[in-house]
């Protein structure tokens, strides 16, 4: 079961590359008084070089959440479930065996 965790972590991780990919490249070119284009990449001066090219593909990267957020929502409900079907499976501790032969009463 751990390893199954893992991997559904890993999974989620994954799935959240591109928004987390298109939010640090809208964040860094207004940090850097860029405007982003979605149709071509634009001249972005930082520390005495361009990075609009760079930019523009961590931007474009970024459309990719569409295909994955679902995927993300999927997999958490996936796991959700089987987390649920686990432990209603798991048996209920007994009573120790002193506690039910006792007298009602005592």
């Amino acid at each position: 079961m751990r390893a199954f965790r893992i991997l559904i972590v890993f999974l989620l991780l994954l799935c959240l590359l591109p928004p987390l990919s298109l939010l640090a490249a809208t964040l860094i070119a207004r940090w850097a008084r860029c405007e982003l284009d979605q149709n071509a990449p634009v001249q972005c001066t930082m520390f005495g070089g361009d990075y609009g090219g760079l930019l523009y593909a961590v931007e474009d990267f970024g459309y990719f959440a569409v295909e994955t957020i679902p995927a993300f929502v999927a997999l958490l409900a996936g796991w959700l479930i089987v987390e649920i079907v686990r432990a209603m499976g798991r048996r209920k501790p007994q009573a120790p065996a002193a506690s039910r032969k006792r007298v009602r009463g005592s």
